[in-house]
């Protein structure tokens, strides 16, 4: 079963009504869609065909890009693996994944291309938190952007999705494989741009059930992370999601990239009291720094590649969840 969320231009200042719809779709599933976005679809292909060269290299080529740029299967599932690309310099970060093995024209394109999307794509995070905040009134905006989130920063993981062949052999009986297990994101916002295949789903906020996430035609999928939720003082859902793969109608590779916008690492988290609200609402997250946030995630076994397990509801949550 699909759920049916919002769809915001983007481009457009956001009224009222939309301003409302857009809370209430991060308070209830923590995404939406936007459109007229900027990102063209032909710099999407161009992304997808230069990727697909470096994904189809032996396994040993790629794991000479460095453990900070490329995930290899295994890791995080057996069927996922990812190239990861950091701003603010995207240039610089491209550069060096490849430069290992590629020959130098083919490593200038490539580099200039990541660059491109890494700028268009932090350029639509900033206009993404401003409407969030916005959602919130305008003095929340206009106090709080620029102090709070100034110095926001961007990466994205170029993520493919395959089934190996041995494992294509097993579990015949195994239509629905795990991609990407059940996560939340270490994030303010995410911003996924994937192919026609789908197979994103989020759990419900009852925890029963999980909904699809469809792909929908020129639209990209926006979703609130950790950070931004503990921000909120909970109030913006930091969903669990994963990426499922169907064995039997799967045909070669599902092919995705998430824009991850974040806080930098010195950035003390700490909501605001015009957004924690008076009377009845209380505090629910202590304070805490950014970098110590990701450093538990990261060192936490359960933490791990984003697995559920040690959130920040369980790094920082200072109330009973229920």
């Amino acid at each position: 079963m699909s759920v049916e969320l919002p769809v915001f231009d983007i481009s457009k200042p956001l009224n009222e009504s939309s301003l409302t719809s857009l809370q209430d779709a991060c308070k209830e599933w923590g995404f939406f869609y936007v459109t007229n976005h900027g990102i063209s679809g032909d710099m999407y292909q161009k992304l997808r065909r230069f990727s697909g060269g470096i994904f189809g290299l032996g396994e040993e080529e790629k794991m000479k890009m460095g453990a900070s740029n490329y995930t290899p299967r295994f890791i995080a599932s057996p069927f996922f693996e990812s190239l990861r690309v950091s701003g603010p310099d995207f240039y610089a970060s491209a550069k060096s994944s490849i430069d290992a093995f590629s020959d130098q024209a083919a490593d200038e394109e490539f580099s200039e291309l990541m660059k491109e999307y890494g700028e268009k794509m932090t350029e639509l995070c900033e206009k993404i938190m401003k409407a969030i905040l916005s959602s919130f009134g305008d003095d929340v905006h206009h106090k709080y952007y620029n102090s709070e989130f100034g110095n926001c920063h961007g990466y994205f993981r170029i993520n493919n999705y395959t089934i190996p062949l041995e494992q294509d052999k097993q579990e015949n009986e195994v239509d629905l494989l795990e991609g990407l297990g059940m996560h939340t994101d270490m994030s303010c916002i995410t911003i996924v741009d994937q192919d026609d295949i789908g197979g994103l789903q989020v759990r419900t906020r009852d925890g029963t059930g999980l909904m699809d996430i469809n792909p929908k035609d020129e639209a990209l999928v926006v979703n609130v992370g950790d950070l931004l939720h503990a921000w909120t003082n909970g109030q913006l859902r930091s969903s669990q999601h994963r990426v499922v793969l169907k064995r039997h109608s799967f045909v070669g590779n599902r092919f995705s990239i998430a824009f991850f916008w974040c806080f930098d690492d010195q950035k003390v988290v700490f909501a605001p009291d015009e957004v924690v609200g008076g009377g009845e609402y209380r505090r629910v997250f202590r304070s805490f720094k950014c970098g110590d946030y990701l450093r538990f995630r990261e060192s936490n076994e359960k933490g791990k590649f984003e697995k559920v397990g040690h959130t920040v509801e369980d790094f920082a949550r200072t109330e009973d969840r229920n």
